[in-house]
Parts: C-alpha cells; sequence; structure tokens
C-alpha cells in the first residue's frame, strides 16, 4: 500500500495549522480541523498514484500512515448504479445511486471507522467509543473488534432490533441511552476532553470523517472522471456531505477534474435545522426533535459541523432540502420495486428529497444526478407480510398461477 501525503492538520476558520497529531480543534479559535495533503503528487502521478482496492486503494489520501494500523472489514469499492427506469419516474435525465449499503456492517459509516479505528491505533488507543442512533454503533464496534480494540458504544433506545443485534455480537460493552442523540452527545463530548477512549463521534474527529471522502474518488474513478452534475448526500451532524464536498475538491485542486460537482444536503423533514437556515439564510437554529423513520438523521443540533455544511452550500452554489417520513417511506418502496434496491429509510432520505427538488423545479430535469444511498434495508424494522400459508393443489396452484400471469399482461 502507497504512504500517506497527509501534511498537516488545519483550522478551517482561521487557518492555524498543526502537526499530524491527535486534535480535535483549534487552540487558536477553537474552530474545526480538517487534514490537508500534497496533492501535488496527485496532480503529477494522476490515478497511477492509486493502487489496490476497496478504500485502503485511496491510503495516499487518507491519514493512517503505518499500514499496520490500517484496519478493514473489505469496506469500499461500492456499487455505483444507473437507473434509467428510476430516473424516468423521477423526471431526470440520468440517476446514478451510490450504494453504500453493499459495505461490510451494512452502511456508509464503515468509510469513517475504517479511519477511525485506524487513527485510534495509530495514536495508541486501546478503548473506542461513540453515541449512535443505530449505524454508528454497530459499525464502530465491528471495526474495533477486527482491530482488536475494545469499544464502548452508546446507542438509541429506539434503534431498530436489526442494528441492536449486531452491537450486542460485536461491541464490548454495550449501553442504551434514553431520550435522542442530541440528549447525549453533549455529556460524552465532554468525556473525549479527559482522554479516557478514542473519539469515533461524528462532533469533531477529522480523522474519522476521512474515510467518507472516498465516496468522492469511487464515483470519479466509476464515472472515467465525468462526474454527474449535482450530488445528493444525506446530512445528519453533517459527516458525509463534509467529507463527500472535500474529496470532490481536492480532485479539482489536483486536475483530476474540471470542478466539483453541486452538492445537495437531504434531511428528514422531522430533523431539519440546516435546512430552514439555509432557506431562511440564517444561522443555524437548534431543534428539539422526536422521532423520525431515517434514525441515522435524527440530530437536531448539528453543532459546528453543521455550520461548516452550510458555509459550503452557501460557497458553492449548493442546495439544501427536506422529506417528510411518509415521502422517505415511498422512496424506499418505490426503489425496492423499480431498481430492486432494498436500502433503509435513512439511506433513502436521499432519494425523498430529490423526489421534491425535481417536482418543485428547483434541479434541472436534463441534469445526471447521483443520490449516495447510505444503508441496507436489511438493518431496519418494517411490517411483516402475513405469514399465513395457503395449501395447495395441483389445480389450485395452477390456477393461481394463470391468475398472475394473467394480471402480469
Amino acid at each position: 500500500m502507497s504512504a500517506s501525503l497527509a501534511r498537516e492538520l488545519r483550522c478551517i476558520d482561521c487557518g492555524a495549522s498543526y502537526p499530524l497529531a491527535y486534535r480535535l480543534e483549534c487552540d487558536t479559535c477553537r474552530g474545526l480541523l480538517e487534514l490537508t495533503y500534497d496533492l501535488a503528487r496527485l496532480e503529477a502521478a494522476g490515478p497511477a498514484l492509486l493502487t489496490g482496492t476497496g478504500l485502503w486503494r485511496y491510503a495516499p489520501l487518507l491519514p493512517i500512515a503505518d499500514p499496520a494500523h490500517r484496519v478493514t472489514l473489505g469496506e469500499g469499492g461500492t456499487p455505483l448504479l444507473d437507473c434509467p427506469r428510476l430516473a424516468g419516474r423521477l423526471g431526470v435525465r440520468r440517476l446514478l445511486l451510490k450504494y453504500d449499503g453493499a459495505n461490510p456492517t451494512g452502511t456508509v459509516k464503515d468509510r469513517s471507522s475504517a479511519t477511525a479505528v485506524g487513527a485510534a491505533r495509530q495514536f495508541g488507543y486501546r478503548l473506542t467509543s461513540v453515541v449512535s442512533s443505530g449505524n454508528a454503533g454497530s459499525s464502530i464496534a465491528a471495526y474495533a473488534a477486527r482491530a482488536g480494540l475494545r469499544s464502548l458504544i452508546f446507542a438509541y433506545e429506539r434503534t431498530s432490533a436489526p442494528k441492536l443485534l449486531h452491537m450486542q455480537a460485536t461491541a464490548s460493552d454495550l449501553i442504551i441511552y434514553r431520550g435522542v442523540y442530541d440528549d447525549l452527545i453533549t455529556l460524552w463530548d465532554r468525556l473525549v476532553e479527559e482522554h479516557l477512549f478514542f473519539d469515533c463521534g461524528a462532533s469533531r474527529n477529522a480523522y474519522k470523517q476521512e474515510g467518507k471522502k472516498t465516496l468522492a474518488y469511487e464515483i470519479a474513478e466509476q464515472t472515467g472522471f465525468r462526474l454527474p452534475d449535482v450530488v445528493v448526500a444525506p446530512v445528519a451532524v453533517g459527516e458525509t456531505f463534509i467529507a463527500t464536498a472535500r474529496g470532490f475538491r481536492e480532485l479539482a485542486r489536483a486536475g483530476l477534474i474540471p470542478r466539483a460537482p453541486r452538492m445537495v444536503a437531504a434531511q428528514a423533514a422531522r430533523a431539519n435545522a440546516i435546512t430552514r437556515a439555509f432557506r431562511a439564510g440564517t444561522p443555524i437554529a437548534p431543534l428539539t426533535i422526536g422521532y423520525t423513520v431515517a434514525e441515522g438523521l435524527a440530530a437536531g443540533n448539528p453543532g459546528r459541523k453543521g455550520d461548516w455544511v452550510l458555509r459550503l452550500l452557501r460557497e458553492g452554489d449548493g442546495l439544501a432540502a427536506d422529506a417528510e417520513d411518509d415521502e422517505i417511506l415511498e422512496a424506499q418502496r418505490l426503489l425496492a420495486r423499480v431498481e430492486g434496491v432494498w436500502a433503509g429509510p435513512t439511506g433513502v432520505a436521499t432519494l425523498a428529497v430529490l423526489r421534491r427538488l425535481l417536482a418543485e423545479k428547483h434541479l434541472d430535469p436534463g441534469a445526471t444526478v447521483c443520490a449516495i444511498i447510505s444503508e441496507t434495508g436489511l438493518k431496519t424494522e418494517a411490517p411483516l407480510p402475513s405469514r399465513t400459508g395457503i395449501a395447495f393443489d395441483a389445480d389450485s396452484l395452477r390456477r393461481l398461477v394463470h391468475e398472475r400471469t394473467a394480471a402480469a399482461g
């Protein structure tokens, strides 16, 4: 595997720079930090710099320097699906779906778990921790187990059963918390300062966030560097959106693409603090939220990451929009029936938002759009079909088959 080209940490607010240590914010202004790289090397070598498959194909553009610290379950390299039938139903010229439900734990979180747990190894930690509404907890627990580290996982009491079963199986310690993500994350963030565990949360850790940047690199390579016009990313705190936007920016700075796609932030209407601020042209006002079927988007106070998303939207001609729970569930059904992709509600929020933006004529129907589908449907709960069976004989089976084939035309 190639060596990392990471150079330093830089404050996104004041520009102060720091060595590549485990640091979560700027000493000068408490701004968030982002990793910078020697992109001249990427510009000179082009895609030849990238070797292997999966997420660690992009090791030069990730911050885990020693290959011995890298951890993998086979994440990355997920399908980019061309969906012409669904595009026709939505009224857009071309629709691509980046299906990250194909990752090892069924979620986009595996990308950031790989770099989070790799960084925990790099900086000598034995214990990882995260506050989760579901997917992050199951992913961090799995990657920590793979790396031989312990995990202290705090999981939302209304997390779906498949996610809880996965966490129970893989986590060293699983704690169920009452309330929503916003109720616990501030308290947990204070404990991060005591260095009791490695921060695998979404609020501040640049090393964790970085793994999701590989979404942009994969989309670029899978399209032959002829990128879609628009990319729709799910947003709770904003980690996936920020990382993907950063990846496209790096590609543009290295001269591998002429410009970054237009980014759209997709939220659930019941947790839409960023969308509200974007529409009103105001700073973010935290919301007190209840339950949404899109569990992974259930954050009413996105904090400084939310401010970062808002800045990227306003600087890059982006869009932010939301969808109601019933629209999200309808998008889930439509995707499954039309394209055969069974994704979870969090995963299809991007599709529901895209559908609304097209219907309201906020996006050009002649565009090529890529929506990030962030989770599989196999990790969510839904009402089961009836399990009452039918006893067949030869005649009744023949009648049923003839009836159904006639109905199918």
